[in-house]
């Protein structure tokens, strides 16, 4: 019990700072209470404009039609007081109430759709509002039902237009007379409802870029996040397979000099991370990425593989080359101090480098493979050193006879560890 009280407490802690923060970091009920002051900021500024025409210049207005306006509204504004004050209470146990946000948005479209045809601004203020409402909400609310709502609200705005056409229904018949000049310019006080409506709408339009901003920040976010290794800040290995695949295409479509790839595995990681602990397996990972960003060219990719694995591609470079390439890393990371705490820590690397065309590299799949089996000989041959992937000899050449070309030691070869 007592858990409970203090998981409660905490929850209600959380709530009293929320709405010092981005909307969309809060919880629906929030967004949700949010959302209905900000539809209710339309009925409220037209029905004090219709208030105080009826009180100052009445004869502006048709009395019977602006006075059921005015109950229409004080009837929806009501009912949502009461709803907001409800979510209020409900929100202290339950983060969704899908009843609220489904009546604040078929409701604000029907504010919209009785207020603008009233007022006979059903083609142009009122489908502002419309579309205005269906971006906020849609950044709020569940877009499906933003979507069905806005999809009804044109049908029936349509529909009214075509009656209005038919002149079965009388045009805007809220006003007693029309509220405009002779030269076209509207009344003052038309001029003045309008002035209004916009500010309503600049609030409303305000709150919308405030959420749409995080919004974009979050897939930004979650985009990087799918993308980009959390620790390393490198590619991850999804990502780099697609880059890789998209290379391989382009150099084997434009017939390039070349397409390699360098697998590199950090030698003896885990008894980094048993004596030193993780923060040093975690330090060197990270200072190893920063070497191999550091020599790659703007145009290579440099990836996080997996583990203490590391994978480079490099369009448009022979084997040769990409050997050279290799060489100097293994060199780089052997020379590199790692200071973790008060302890300097010094790793060696193990690189397999692969190139396309090659034998028997027809897919990316084919070159990474490649790469990683003469990482695997690397390892295998004494670590510490770089084995490149060479065509197979034709049995009985000079080539079986002599010794293996593939490796390209960066120190003389170790026993089998």
């Amino acid at each position: 019990m007592h858990l409970k009280q203090k998981l409660q407490r905490q929850h209600e802690q959380l709530l009293a700072h929320r709405w010092l923060s981005n909307p969309l970091d809060w919880a629906q009920i929030d967004r949700l209470i949010l959302l209905s002051g900000m539809v209710m900021l339309v009925p409220l500024f037209f029905g004090s404009s219709i208030i105080l025409v009826l009180a100052y210049a009445p004869e502006w207005l048709q009395r019977g039609v602006a006075e059921k306006l005015l109950l229409f509204f004080c009837l929806y504004l009501v009912s949502m007081v009461a709803l907001v004050l409800m979510a209020f209470r409900r929100r202290k146990t339950h983060a969704t109430w899908p009843f609220f946000e489904d009546y604040i948005i078929y409701s604000y479209v029907a504010v919209v759709f009785v207020q603008s045809w009233l007022s006979g601004t059903h083609l142009t203020g009122g489908m502002l509002l419309l579309m205005i409402g269906a971006y906020l909400t849609s950044a709020l609310a569940d877009i499906r039902k933003v979507m069905h709502a806005f999809v009804l609200a044109v049908i029936g705005f349509v529909a009214l237009a075509v009656v209005e056409g038919s002149g079965v229904f009388r045009y805007a018949p809220v006003f007693a007379r029309p509220p405009y000049n002779a030269d076209g310019s509207p009344v003052f006080g038309w001029f003045a409802i309008q002035i209004m409506q916009i500010a309503a709408l600049l609030m409303i339009t305000y709150v919308g870029m405030i959420a749409t901003r995080r919004w974009v920040e979050r897939e930004n976010l979650f985009r990087e996040m799918s993308t980009i290794d959390g620790l390393t800040r490198l590619t991850n290995r999804r990502s780099f397979i697609e880059r890789s695949e998209s290379e391989f295409e382009r150099a084997r479509r434009a017939d390039l000099k070349g397409i390699s790839c360098i697998m590199i595995d950090i030698d003896h990681f885990k008894r980094i991370n048993d004596t030193l602990g993780h923060p040093a397996g975690d330090a060197v990972l990270v200072q190893t990425a920063g070497l191999l960003l550091d020599s790659a060219r703007p145009y290579d990719e440099v990836g996080r593989y997996g583990g203490e694995e590391f994978a480079v591609l490099l369009p448009e470079t022979t084997l040769e080359v990409a050997t050279m390439v290799a060489e100097r890393l293994r060199q780089k990371i052997a020379d590199h101090e790692i200071v973790v705490g008060r302890k300097k820590v010094r790793v060696t690397a193990s690189f397999g480098v692969a190139c396309f065309p090659g034998d028997g590299i027809e897919t990316i799949n084919d070159l990474l493979k490649a790469a990683d089996k003469a990482l695997y000989e690397a390892k295998y041959g004494g670590r510490n050193r770089v084995v490149a992937s060479r065509k197979k000899p034709k049995p009985g050449s000079r080539a079986t006879k002599s010794k293996s070309p593939s490796r390209h030691a960066g120190r003389k070869p170790a026993t089998r560890r």
